[in-house]
């Protein structure tokens, strides 16, 4: 009956800590204006991504929408491309695409560099030797030099681009997950998970990895704007996401021909993707300040 009665108070003693910590965390991000606006850009990319059609006033294929190369208007706000197309909802519909290439390709990097960190890290000596090497030579080549030579084996998709860009990433998340693995792993409670008989799976993935989640969300929230630069850099010399879909950095390049007599064209697909990789950058950062234990005032 005394254990019972102790039980209860002992829970509710952990959920507040819970619940405390976590009002801790969201009022320190909360007082980073900076971050707090990057957050709230990446919610109207997120609204535009989920919903185009509410925003767009026009297809993204549908042509003669206006005069060619038509300015900026009221009724073309960001103007028209050589096909009569009005920019601003291809704009619109391309942060669908590039979106959803940035999140799946860190998405993919995540899982892949988690679980070769937590190995590499829980294990060690060898185990870790053999899968840092080869880490090491994955960081070694430029992420938008492995990009190319992965979609040109395999060939031109936005299944391939996502592949290529998450492999690229893979590396930097084994890296930050290792370090974390093999600081957490000395505490007292992985030594009394062990003595329990707990196996190895458990301890890193219900007691280990849980305290490692910090670092990674950081990393995650700064890898997507990479990944969607990386993303627009393999479209523009001809790599990714074929036309009429559209995506911003295709768009970069249909309208490079274009760009001394018409600013627009190159304009606008340019500034979508500057805003993008700055807002996911500052809520990272943000981010990373919120949740450093270190910077607790």
């Amino acid at each position: 009956m005394s254990n019972a009665a102790t039980a209860v108070p002992e829970t509710r003693l952990r959920d507040r800590a819970k619940n405390s910590q976590t009002r801790e965390i969201i009022s320190r991000f909360m007082k980073n204006k900076v971050a707090v606006a990057g957050f709230f850009i990446i919610l109207l990319l997120v609204f535009c991504a989920l919903f185009p059609s509410l925003i767009a006033p026009y297809s993204y294929e549908t042509m003669s929408t206006g005069p060619s190369f038509a300015n900026p208007s009221a009724e073309h706000l960001f103007g028209t491309d050589e096909f009569g197309r009005d920019i601003f909802s291809r704009v619109i519909y391309g942060t669908r695409t590039s979106l959803a290439i940035g999140l799946l390709s860190v998405l993919i990097a995540c899982v892949l560099g988690t679980i070769l960190g937590c190995i590499s890290g829980y294990y060690g000596n060898l185990t870790d030797n053999l899968i840092m090497r080869a880490v090491d030579i994955l960081l070694a080549i430029p992420n938008l030099m492995l990009a190319i030579s992965i979609v040109a084996a395999l060939g031109r998709s936005q299944t391939n681009l996502i592949l290529a860009l998450g492999i690229g990433a893979t590396g930097g998340f084994a890296r930050v997950v290792r370090g974390q693995i093999l600081t957490v792993k000395e505490q007292e409670y992985i030594e009394v998970a062990r003595a329990i008989g707990a196996s190895d799976f458990r301890i890193i993935f219900c007691h280990i990895l849980p305290n490692c989640l910090a670092p990674i969300i950081v990393q995650i929230s700064i890898s997507v704007g990479s990944s969607i630069l990386g993303a627009a850099g393999m479209s523009f010399i001809g790599l990714g996401i074929a036309p009429p879909n559209p995506e911003w950095g295709a768009m970069l390049s249909a309208g490079r021909s274009f760009f001394r007599d018409h600013w627009f064209v190159e304009t606008f697909p340019g500034l979508a993707i500057m805003l993008a990789v700055f807002a996911f950058n500052l809520f990272g950062d943000g981010l990373r300040d919120a949740l450093d234990p270190r910077l607790k005032t």
